[in-house]
């Protein structure tokens, strides 16, 4: 007997499309209470979405949002490629030499725990109030999950790979390159997703503590103000980034790593 597989839409399964739908109506819900919230909250408080919508607009046509949107998305890529640069290195020469495991660990921990809020002030003293400042500052948040997370990939490792490369006589350099940084980079991945959530958060203090500028700044001005309308569209801008660096990854990891969807993690993500 032949079953006949129900039609899709643009190629969604039905238990896809349900999910999407769930999806939208939630969306709708949340959005009619929060547009019928107005009609007992002062706009002040929380500003309806015909408000915020109204003051996206504003903000646009007034033409602070964009160089403050290019500017914060600048200073992140920067700060968080950094961190990946230094932070995946860190993480490999940690997981392949024990005597740095040893040496440093105990400061990656260190680091880690660090309530990093409390070095703003340490930045604006080193680096002045410009962008270095803010940078360095979205580094000293942003570092610390890639070298546990790549320290983690290296040494969760399977045994069977490590003797492999030293069966077929790899040097120790081309098995870090060619076998430890391929079975690391499902770590390595999500240690970079929690980098730029982290990231996000530390552009948008830094915007508002070290010169008042980009979202963080834009952010601050009309918080002062008890500017709603316009506050919120500021915030749901700096969402919409992490949401767009987010999607980014996913399209690295599914193009350049696809061996990565078949592991456990590689499906729950």
């Amino acid at each position: 007997m032949v079953r006949l597989r129900r039609p899709t839409v643009l190629g969604t399964t039905p238990a896809r499309q349900r999910s999407m739908a769930r999806g939208m109506a939630s969306i709708l819900v949340v959005l009619g209470a929060w547009q019928l919230s107005g009609v007992f909250l002062p706009p002040v408080y929380l500003s309806t979405p015909s408000r915020v919508a109204v003051g996206f607009f504003e903000v646009l046509a007034s033409g602070s949002l964009q160089p403050a949107f290019v500017l914060s998305l600048g200073e992140l890529v920067i700060g968080v490629g950094i961190s990946v640069i230094v932070g995946v290195g860190l993480g490999l020469i940690m997981g392949r030499i024990r005597a740095f495991d040893r040496a440093l660990n105990s400061l990656v921990a260190f680091g880690n725990a660090t309530p990093t809020i409390a070095v703003l002030p340490l930045m604006e003293v080193w680096f002045g109030f410009g962008s270095s400042a803010r940078v360095s500052f979205i580094i000293a948040v942003s570092i610390w999950p890639l070298i546990i997370n790549t320290l983690a990939g290296v040494h969760n490792l399977r045994p069977g790979f490590r003797d492999l490369g030293t069966s077929v006589g790899m040097t120790p350099w081309t098995q870090t390159w060619r076998i430890y940084v391929p079975g690391s980079m499902g770590y390595i991945l999500a240690g970079a997703r929690i980098a730029f959530a982290l990231g996000i958060i530390g552009m948008v203090l830094a915007g508002q503590e070290i010169g008042q500028s980009g979202l963080g700044g834009l952010a601050e001005t009309y918080g002062t103000f008890f500017q709603t309308d316009r506050l919120v569209p500021v915030v749901l801008t700096s969402t919409g980034l992490a949401a767009l660096l987010f999607g980014v990854l996913r399209m690295v990891q599914f193009m350049f790593f696809p061996w990565i969807r078949a592991t456990a993690g590689g499906r729950r993500s």
